[in-house]
């Protein structure tokens, strides 16, 4: 044979896509990677623009938080390393107008406030809310709606902050970091920082919080607070949004999670495709290489030509799919721009890295193994062709395949558990689904009618082929059910922490002479409100009479005062792990710990605890640990005493409640009726953080969709892959005078006991990955799934044995004699 032409292998791309020997694989390429770049370009985006939007919640990027001003110095090596910088003072005080007064929670703002977010006011009761670049102008100060009638003031009026006097100019609706601290209670005045002097109301000994603001290159922030962190004293601490905000944040880390879970899946959905794909590539071709070998081409050349076609292949399906992936995630974000709070940024080069790295992944994976097997062919193959079984050196497509698309997720998605999470679902379908053939090929045929006879018939004969096409189809049904079960855990969980009637107002501060009148305000109100619980407030200072600052393991519990509580029934958000309650023990010296500080502390039951309180020393054992949900918006304690333990103590009480918008008035009545009663409230907050959640929710569903494209060609793929003999087959029985409706239920049978066997590989494949990924990678309690062995069987039925269906229609609408002579 004539030395090959470097070009042979264009030709032969050319001649073969002509006609439509490559279609299949070209297009399971194309879709591998657009749908992989698509999603790691919409993954990519929607996390920054998720990130910015849970930003507001702090004002800024990163935030110093102290109890008195910062060294003058820090401040000019922010501005020197070009941060954006802003200030705010937080601190209670008494407002006063005419003869009418109320405590209020006062913010003076700087300039520039807020560095991240926004700003909404109003100038009266009846116009419209705007968005505001900055707060209040020096001499005016806007305030919450609720104020006006408690302090009879209206826009335009004077209101007294300590020794000086201002013009109310506005109502504040919206302010982005409004938190549940300290300094939030009552509702907000808000002021300019340059007034604060003149009222003389900050003095030495004030509770007053200074927050610092800081936003700016991601690279400069790092490297400020590395050069600021050594300088801080025990009195500051650095905010970001994990701390500041836990809910959102870990609202964020479990949905990037799931986009990378997501973005692995993709990966293997086309994985899949590629394989079988180009398993039938290689098979059509068989006839076309014996041929060439028996013209003298030898096993290199045979090799190379089909390897430069492989190449060329690669380079352009995966060109084209690292462009479809980007402009169809620009038009889905542009579709959906009206959703977002925030536009998403661009996103870098990784995605279309990933892309890139995806597509030749797949291509030397899953494609270059047939590839192997088709440059040993016999060059006898010409005289027979037997497209049903695979050899056994076709099993190394087992190995490196696998093999380099479970690398690629551990890269993709840099998660371990994810990656373990995968394979153990997979080595569970991949090592089931030859069991389970075997059980289908068992069948006895004489007992059976003409389409089951001809269905297994069909089983039997292709039992090999029969493993890989289960496990294909099981592993496209896995991916799709676990993303499905595992968004509804997630998305479900976030809702049950913040429930529509989740409490939304704390009162605190509840003498114990009012606590009936207050029961009896909620109840006349119908309001639903937690126990009432006593509160008193001291310090830990030792541990089995060691002093408490001196043990090696610390927490931010021993630098500071405590909220104690004592109570006698468990609330419903609370677990005990270790330990014994209250009813289970003969004491009144005990002390329940919240497991997580137990932990951190390293204190074991029986340890003996020692508290301040007042002055005085109260020493308790610990008689349990447990956990429970600082998300449920209940009053929880890092302590709780056996009843009568703190009872000597003056205490007042905490109790929390949901208050409908509608009635939100009811909060005036509640602080003329007890002045001495502080009303934390959190309705915004919670407003805010379901926003997010809904954003994220939101594009977790996004991807859901792209998802369901790469599941439905993994179902393609694995029927054409066999679809040649399947339609010879059909054609000679039909030659034979076989009705066409037997053959239709014959496809029907053989397709849908595939998708059946699929679908229970599929379910027990994704149990165990949701098993791995609820324990290690969301954080959430592994509940078993019962409808997932339903749906798993189903949708295999259904969706295999539809595609199945129809993609071998042909067989039977077409005239055998056409049929027979295309495939010859």
């Amino acid at each position: 044979m004539p030395s090959a032409n470097p070009l042979l292998p264009l030709k032969l791309l050319l001649r073969d896509w002509r006609g439509g020997e490559l279609a299949l694989i070209a297009t399971a390429l194309v879709l591998a990677v657009t749908c992989v770049t698509a999603i790691a370009h919409f993954s990519d985006r929607l996390t920054r623009a998720m990130h910015i939007q849970s930003q507001t919640f702090l004002a800024a990027e990163r935030v110093v938080s102290s109890s008195r001003p910062v060294e003058r110095s820090w401040l000019e090596e922010a501005s020197a390393r070009g941060l954006a910088q802003a200030q705010t003072v937080q601190f209670a005080s008494m407002l006063a107008a005419g003869e009418q007064f109320q405590f209020a929670s006062i913010k003076a703002v700087s300039d520039g406030y807020p560095l991240v977010g926004h700003l909404e006011m109003r100038p009266s009761a009846d116009a419209a809310s705007r968005v505001v670049p900055s707060g209040p102008a020096p001499g005016e100060v806007w305030m919450e709606p609720r104020l006006l009638p408690l302090l009879g003031l209206s826009p335009g009026d004077s209101l007294q902050i300590g020794e000086s006097s201002f013009t109310v100019t506005g109502l504040l609706d919206h302010e982005p970091d409004r938190s549940d601290n300290l300094f939030s209670m009552g509702a907000r005045v808000m002021m300019h920082r340059q007034d604060l002097a003149a009222t003389n109301v900050v003095q030495p000994g004030s509770r007053v919080q200074y927050r610092y603001l800081f936003a700016g290159d991601d690279a400069a922030l790092d490297d400020y607070f590395n050069w600021l962190q050594p300088r801080l004293s025990e009195h500051q601490r650095v905010i970001d949004l994990r701390e500041g905000q836990p809910r959102v944040a870990s609202a964020l880390d479990r949905a990037e999670s799931f986009l990378f879970l997501a973005g692995s899946l993709a990966v293997l959905l086309a994985s899949v495709a590629v394989g079988l794909a180009a398993r039938r590539y290689s098979l059509r071709h068989t006839s076309y290489v014996a041929v060439m070998k028996s013209l003298g081409a030898g096993r290199g050349k045979v090799l190379g030509i089909y390897l430069g076609q492989l190449a060329a292949l690669a380079l352009i399906a995966t060109a084209a799919g690292l462009l479809l992936g980007s402009v169809i995630q620009a038009q889905a974000v542009n579709l959906m721009a009206d959703f977002f709070p925030v536009d998403p940024p661009p996103s870098g080069w990784s995605p279309l890295l990933v892309g890139l790295v995806t597509g030749l992944a797949c291509a030397l994976g899953f494609a270059l193994p047939p590839l192997f097997r088709l440059a040993r062919t016999d060059p006898m193959q010409t005289l027979r062709r037997d497209w049903s079984n695979p050899d056994r050196r076709e099993w190394l497509g087992l190995v490196l395949g696998p093999t380099s698309m479970l690398l690629l997720i551990w890269w993709l998605s840099g998660s371990l558990p994810i990656t373990l999470a995968l394979f153990a679902g997979m080595a569970l379908l991949v090592g089931g689904s030859a069991l389970v053939n075997r059980l289908l090929v068992r069948g006895r045929l004489a007992k059976l009618g003409g389409s089951w006879r001809i269905a297994l018939g069909s089983l039997q004969r292709r039992a090999a082929f029969n493993t890989l096409l289960i496990a294909a189809f099981g592993t496209g049904l896995l991916a799709m059910l676990a993303m499905v079960f595992a968004r509804t855990a997630l998305i479900d969980e976030w809702r049950m922490q913040l429930p529509d009637d989740a409490p939304n107002h704390f009162l605190i501060n509840i003498a114990p002479y009012e606590k009936e009148d207050v029961e009896a305000l909620l109840a006349d109100n119908n309001l639903t409100a937690t126990e009432l619980y006593p509160m008193v407030r001291g310090r830990l200072i030792s541990i089995n009479d060691t002093p408490a600052r001196e043990r090696k393991k610390q927490a931010g519990a021993l630098r500071r005062e405590l909220n104690l509580s004592w109570t006698e029934n468990l609330a419903p958000d609370n677990r005990i792990v270790k330990g014994q309650w209250w009813d289970q023990l003969d004491t009144d010296n005990g002390v329940s710990i919240e497991a997580d500080l137990a932990e951190r502390l390293d204190l074991q039951l029986g340890d003996r605890l020692k508290f301040s309180i007042g002055g005085l020393e109260v020493e308790s054992t610990i008689t349990s640990l447990r956990t429970l949900d600082w998300n449920s918006m209940r009053p929880n304690f890092f302590m709780l005493f056996a009843p009568g333990s703190l009872e000597d103590f003056p205490a007042t009480y905490i109790t929390s409640f949901y208050l409908p918008a509608e009635d939100k008035l009811l909060v005036n009545d509640m602080v003329r009726a007890f002045p001495s009663v502080t009303v934390i409230e959190l309705d915004k907050i919670i407003e805010r953080i379901r926003d997010t959640i809904s954003q994220v929710s939101l594009a977790i569903e996004s991807v859901m969709a792209l998802m369901l494209v790469a599941g439905v060609l993994v179902l393609i793929a694995g029927v054409r892959a066999s679809i040649a003999e399947r339609l010879q087959e059909a054609a000679i029985i039909r030659t034979l005078g076989g009705p066409r409706r037997l053959l239709l239920h014959s496809l029907v049978i053989e397709f849908g006991l595939l998708g059946v066997a699929a679908g229970l590989l599929a379910a027990a494949g994704a149990e165990t990955t949701l098993a791995v990924l609820s324990q290690r990678v969301f954080e959430l309690p592994f509940t078993l799934h019962p409808l997932l062995w339903i749906a798993g069987p189903l949708a295999g039925a259904l969706l295999v044995g539809t595609a199945g269906t129809l993609a071998c229609r042909s067989a039977v609408s077409q005239p055998p004699l056409r049929v027979l002579r295309e495939l010859a």
